[in-house]
């Protein structure tokens, strides 16, 4: 297995304490047109999938935030007890979605300038979804505003605590634009390379990019390096077998989820812990529809627009976990 000296070196550097293993791939061919992404954390998540109307009145940030009326109509999972919009989709097939990203790759976001409107970094998918349709059109209205680090309270295995979580983002449309955003020691990064259609966490984007250029081949540890590669060799499988039916890529991209897939009750060896994938979602952007995989239910479950009224401008809860109050 081909291993370069820059992989060796993020093995044998990377944060202890935390593992960093959501990871993401979106596909994009002929009727094919395909995200896959795992949520992996501590404990449990109820997940909460809402429907949100157009022309809900929304401000993004308690400190001089930006206040809109919400374009579009949107799907979106609030995900543990603060209601973190982890994935999000809009009636138009633009999907954001947020993950870790350690400290340790340089995650900082900008300071709050005068007279410029902010976004709390926990809202952004939210925001994204909300007022917009194409990815170019978040990544001008990204350098727009200020992302503001956000206090999030009482995640699994920090209850009681209040954190500034470190985050990235990625971005999918339905034209099939992919962007991954990090925020590297207060300055925006964007990257709309054909990389950014696979994303997991640590380190920045940066050096995942290196290991594409390097043709880096993935191994098998739950490393975020080594699953986003998996991901990766699997999706470019797919192009090279130029696989545009629907169904049929929809069977194939399965095995993305099966090969970065974490595990419900095994120690991850890097934080002596179990740090299962607690739910794993798939999007198709054509149809506007999600079918949501638990953890620790034997139903797979199907979300669609048809479920809500996308012109009454409201909150509609669409689903939760089974044991959720």
């Amino acid at each position: 297995m081909k291993k370069s000296l820059l992989v060796i070196a993020i093995a044998a550097t990377a944060a202890i304490g935390i593992a960093q293993a959501c990871t993401t791939a979106v596909y994009n061919n002929g009727d094919a047109h395909l995200t896959v992404r795992t949520m992996d954390w501590f404990g449990h998540d109820d997940a909460v999938v809402v429907g949100t109307g157009a022309g809900m009145t929304n401000t993004y940030s308690a400190t001089d935030g930006v206040q809109t009326d919400s374009k579009f109509a949107a799907m979106k999972i609030e995900s543990f007890k603060p209601g973190i919009v982890a994935e999000a989709m809009n009636e138009q097939g633009l999907e954001a979605r947020i993950l870790y990203l350690g400290t340790a790759a340089g995650t900082q976001f900008a300071a709050d300038r005068a007279k410029v409107k902010n976004v709390d970094a926990a809202n952004v998918p939210s925001w994204a979804v909300d007022n917009f349709d194409t990815v170019s059109d978040v990544i001008n209205a990204l350098k727009n505003v200020d992302v503001l680090p956000t206090k999030v309270c009482d995640l699994p295995n920090h209850e009681g605590e209040c954190l500034y979580p470190p985050v990235h983002y990625q971005f999918a449309d339905a034209q099939g634009n992919t962007a991954v955003v990090e925020f590297i020691d207060g300055e925006m990064k964007a990257y709309t390379e054909d990389g950014s259609a696979y994303m997991s966490n640590d380190p920045e984007f940066s050096v995942h990019l290196v290991l594409d250029a390097e043709k880096a081949e993935a191994g098998s540890t739950v490393r975020a390096y080594d699953r986003r590669l998996r991901a990766k060799t699997i999706v470019e499988d797919m192009y090279a077998r130029d696989v545009t039916d629907n169904t049929k890529a929809k069977a194939s991209i399965k095995a993305v989820a099966a090969t970065v897939f974490a595990g419900y009750d095994q120690i991850d060896p890097y934080v002596n812990d179990v740090f299962p994938t607690l739910w794993t979602i798939h999007t198709d952007r054509d149809a506007k529809e999600w079918n949501l995989d638990r953890y620790d239910t034997w139903t797979v479950e199907h979300y669609s627009f048809d479920m809500f009224d996308a012109t009454q401008a409201k909150r509609v809860v669409l689903g939760a976990h089974p044991q959720a109050k």
